[in-house]
């Protein structure tokens, strides 16, 4: 049974591992080949019902492409985690010209959690290896 539980530590590791490795590699591709713009934070279009105080944590990013259009991108939620962006303010991004909503904003990466999603998997496929090995 511990075999079997040490497998399934290991695979959910390797799931893990992997969201870790596809990030960090997708912030690699964005900062090697990606346009660069910048953005200004606007606030987010509010839904129908939506309350006041969610609407107003929300907020997009707004630019222009290479050739000229405007899209705008959601931006994400003000957090306590890091510094706010202030609607009006400019903001450095990246964004992929062949997909121009797959957009990463400069000092906002996440490549920490990246990091740590990659660390957290390899440490359970070395656990499940080490429970499914002593007990096989």
């Amino acid at each position: 049974m511990l075999i079997l539980e040490g497998v399934l530590l290991a695979i959910g590791g390797g799931i893990a591992a992997l969201a870790g490795l596809t990030g960090l590699a997708r912030i690699r591709r964005l900062r090697r080949g990606g346009l660069t713009a910048w953005a200004t934070v606007v606030p987010a279009p509010r839904g129908g019902d939506e309350p006041e105080r969610e609407w107003a944590a929300r907020m997009s990013l707004r630019f222009a492409l290479a050739d000229g259009q405007v899209i705008e991108r959601p931006g994400g939620r003000r957090t306590a985690g890091r510094p706010a962006l202030d609607f009006g303010q400019k903001v450095l991004v990246w964004y992929d010209p062949a997909n121009p909503g797959d957009v990463l904003t400069y000092g906002r990466e996440g490549w920490r959690s990246d990091w740590v999603f990659l660390a957290a998997g390899l440490a359970l496929i070395v656990a499940g290896a080490v429970i499914a090995s002593l007990h096989g």
